[in-house]
């Protein structure tokens, strides 16, 4: 391939892993259902997920489950020694708040988080299990926070409006998986998989206790549980507010960037949380990401030479 089609090639790899980070985003953002594409059947491509689907899907009523603005989410998994405690929020700018509380055998993991414009992360209070591991801490709640929301569209096609008193929920598919993902990570649960459970009313929030039993990767005559508990509020409600106001003081920044690298004679985008100089307030950053940030050096939002 000569160097010029290589280098269209690469900045179209970057486009399309760019797209699917943007997808993942909005899928917490309650943005456009193509990431909720469900799975190729054996032998099939994945649909091609344009305009007319993404309309179609977003009419169905099961759709509704992915605008949610407020979740709160309780989720375990014993056999992987993991239990956790999220809150999810959502603004009427598309900016995400999540507040997690988890307990991992690589050890404790908590904090607050925030995604700005789908380009900035700002973290507060966080402990990490890992040292440095940022961006797996996003993609853990990110991919159960995926599970739940897919689980609630299996549990109830017709939509949160469906929800008037207590139903019971008995779902079993024995040759589909169950997938979730991000473009740094994915979970799989093997078929055959069950969910069993309830979803009720709770004033202008539906209240979920689940149960998703499926069968374990590593052991083929063992299962897994992953219990999923919480309450899940519509865009009826009053959003949360992250205003223009809000000090960054305590507050750390970093831009979410992908950098295309070659594995196995392809290109893909490897996604980091790269550390940059924080704004004194929340109004700065959103008007820095208007102009480009973090495309353009600090300096241009700084005032350094």
């Amino acid at each position: 391939m000569s160097r010029p089609r290589l280098a269209r090639a690469r900045r179209a790899v970057v486009r399309r892993a760019g797209a699917a980070l943007l997808a993942v985003l909005a899928l917490l953002a309650g943005g456009p259902l193509s990431a909720q594409l469900p799975p190729p059947a054996p032998g099939q491509g994945r649909p091609a997920g344009g305009a007319a689907d993404r309309d179609a899907l977003a009419r169905k009523p099961g759709a509704a489950w992915y605008r949610g603005n407020q979740i709160t989410l309780d989720a375990s998994e014993p056999k992987a020694g993991f239990r956790a405690r999220w809150t999810f929020e959502r603004t009427e700018a598309n900016d995400i708040r999540l507040v997690l509380d988890e307990q991992r055998k690589a050890g404790p993991q908590s904090g607050t988080i925030l995604i700005i414009g789908q380009k900035a992360l700002l973290t507060r209070d966080l402990v990490l299990a890992r040292q440095g591991a940022l961006m797996p801490a996003v993609d853990g709640s990110t991919l159960l926070l995926n599970l739940t929301l897919r689980a609630l569209e299996r549990a109830v096609p017709d939509g949160p409006q469906s929800v008037r008193r207590e139903r019971a929920v008995n779902v079993r598919d024995d040759t589909q998986a169950l997938t979730v993902d991000t473009p740094t990570a994915g979970g799989t649960f093997l078929p055959p998989w069950q969910l069993t459970g309830t979803v009720r009313r709770e004033g202008d929030a539906v209240a979920f206790d689940l149960l998703l039993v499926s069968r374990s990767r590593g052991e083929p005559n063992e299962t897994n549980n992953t219990s999923l508990r919480g309450t899940w509020r519509s865009e009826g409600g009053k959003p949360p507010e992250l205003p223009d106001a809000l000090s960054l003081q305590g507050w750390t920044l970093h831009a979410i960037v992908g950098a295309p690298k070659e594995v196995n004679r392809r290109q893909v985008i490897v996604y980091e949380a790269v550390p940059r100089q924080n704004f004194a307030a929340l109004g700065e950053l959103r008007r820095a990401i208007e102009l480009g940030w973090p495309g353009q050096p600090d300096t241009a939002y700084h005032g350094k030479p």
